[in-house]
């Protein structure tokens, strides 16, 4: 974890250099170079093929087409870093609760959405960890790519490009 917290300092001192320097293209080229590192593993995370060993048989397919996720960067404020980011378009899902492994499901749904009887925190064909387990096999390539980003960043303001 220690390892984590200091990328985040460096990267928020990173982000007042290009501030500093008035780098605008510098600080948009680290971003794009930063979201593109992380992007594949958001393409997986959301994949069709990916969800169907962690959830019920048609559920899957129904939370692809639901699930956007989405890279996110933060230089400014307390807390810089890179985040990826799960949730749902249409309808209110829980997105953390499926991935810890925990699905709700109507008791024979009939009629109107707001007249059924739910059963809730059902584990019955699910697996933990959609979202968590391809976040922790990718990190450590992340975090190499972002690592040297933020060096290359760094190099062309030591040296004026």
């Amino acid at each position: 974890m220690a390892d984590v917290n200091q990328g985040a300092v460096a990267l928020g001192l990173l982000a007042a250099r290009l501030q500093e320097a008035g780098k605008a293209g510098l600080k948009r080229e680290l971003q794009k170079r930063i979201r593109e590192a992380a992007q594949p593993l958001a393409r997986e995370i959301a994949s069709l093929g990916h969800l169907e060993p962690y959830m019920p048989d048609r559920y899957a397919a129904v939370l692809s087409e639901d699930l956007t996720v989405r890279v996110q960067n933060r230089f400014a404020g307390t807390n810089p870093g890179v985040m990826v980011r799960a949730q749902a378009r249409e309808r209110k899902r829980k997105v953390a609760r499926l991935d810890v492994g925990l699905i709700n499901h109507p008791v024979y749904a009939r009629g109107p959405r707001s007249t059924w009887t739910w059963r809730n925190n059902q584990t019955g064909g699910m697996k933990a960890g959609f979202f968590t387990d391809p976040c922790e096999r990718a990190t450590p390539d992340i975090r190499s790519k972002v690592l040297e980003a933020m060096t290359d960043t760094a190099r062309k303001i030591t040296e004026g490009g």
